[in-house]
């Protein structure tokens, strides 16, 4: 599931699921009102939509009517190649547009991991490219050819306005996030070095241009692939909250991050769980300033538990507070949470039943 927020403050829930009998796949959102969720709207259906368990797609309000959705769509007759469609509605989900092309190559390579926003009175994205990778050759079989970030501006009505890249080379599939400050948007992601750090950083733009990455745990995590376990950022006003799964040294932590000057300075990382921390994790900042962090962890008896931890605006932390478990021995989702008034909605996949997608409300 992804959840985002609509004009009103209502929390918007958006999920993949099977489509009949047929084999294909829909796209559906809901939207939660009166402590219940309506009736699932359909955004888009097809045989052709890829599924991953850590590259889902996403439905989002972005100002008053005006909605954006994305998904992923395999290329015809290639192996594995797929690309970041987008569709945008201007009556609040009820009707959307015919899916138009996100990236804009032709190459047969993957495509995800996208983040849709708001931006002014654009619409702006973000995501994973593999188009470098179409470019290696057995005449230079050394060449690192990796996976690219790069993002987008769309018009409301979803015309690619510009679109370009944010860094040479990240890490494979870990998932990116968005926030916006008063400044601009911040973005984070896990990057990726020749000599295969992959650490957790964020880059901001501000007056008309992105600035140059910024470190933020720098552990040094050395690891010869991708960990599919990204950053996820939040923001307030100038406040800004990041939290994030590293196991340089072999020890697995989540780690939390705060700036107050909406992302050009970071304090130094706090340290929120440590061994049996499995991360995708996500945060969320409350009214009052404090932070709402959630992970997957092992629990006390062997189970997958999914934990929340509050940090408050001076740094004082909370216990850690399980919520939910799953069936699995590791995570197979990522749950993500969203400040809703005075509590903040949780969602998540369980194996029950051969899947479902769980919301639950936590109060204050």
């Amino acid at each position: 599931p992804r959840l985002a927020a609509d004009a009103a403050g209502a929390a918007v829930a958006s999920w993949l699921e099977p489509d009949g009998d047929g084999g294909g796949y829909a796209l559906r959102f809901s939207r939660l009102g009166a402590m219940q969720w309506s009736e699932p709207t359909t955004v888009a259906t097809g045989e052709d939509i890829f599924v991953n368990w850590a590259d889902v797609p996403s439905v989002v309000p972005i100002a008053g009517d005006d909605w954006v959705a994305h998904w992923l769509r395999l290329k015809p007759d290639t192996y594995g190649a797929y690309d970041v469609v987008t569709a945008v509605s201007s009556d609040a989900g009820k009707t959307w547009s015919e899916p138009a092309l996100l990236n804009d190559d032709d190459t047969e390579t993957e495509h995800g991991f996208a983040t849709m926003f708001a931006w002014g009175d654009a619409v702006g994205a973000v995501w994973l490219d593999g188009r470098r990778t179409a470019e290696w050759s057995f005449d230079r079989p050394d060449e690192l050819l990796g996976t690219s970030l790069r993002f987008a501006r769309l018009s409301r009505a979803g015309k690619v306005l510009e679109q370009g890249e944010l860094d040479g080379l990240v890490c494979d599939c870990c998932q990116t996030d968005v926030a916006m400050t008063p400044t601009g948007p911040i973005v984070i992601y896990r990057d990726r070095t020749e000599s295969e750090i992959r650490d957790v950083v964020v880059r901001r733009y501000v007056g008309g241009g992105w600035l140059e990455p910024q470190g933020l745990g720098n552990e040094g995590w050395e690891i010869a692939g991708c960990p599919v376990n990204g950053p996820a950022i939040a923001s307030r006003e100038l406040d800004v909250a990041a939290v994030w799964f590293t196991a340089a040294g072999g020890m697995s932590r989540v780690r939390f991050a705060r700036s107050s000057d909406g992302g050009e300075t970071f304090g130094a990382p706090v340290e929120i769980d440590g061994d049996g921390a499995f991360g995708q994790a996500d945060v969320a900042i409350l009214d009052d300033g404090t932070a709402l962090l959630s992970w997957w962890r092992r629990g006390a008896d062997g189970a997958l538990a999914l934990a929340t931890r509050t940090v408050g605006p001076s740094g004082e932390l909370g216990p850690i507070r399980p919520i939910a478990q799953n069936a699995t021995a590791q995570p197979l989702d990522v749950p993500e949470i969203l400040a809703l008034g005075d509590g903040v909605v949780v969602s998540w996949t369980g194996l029950d039943d051969g899947g479902r997608v769980h919301t639950v409300l936590l109060r204050r």
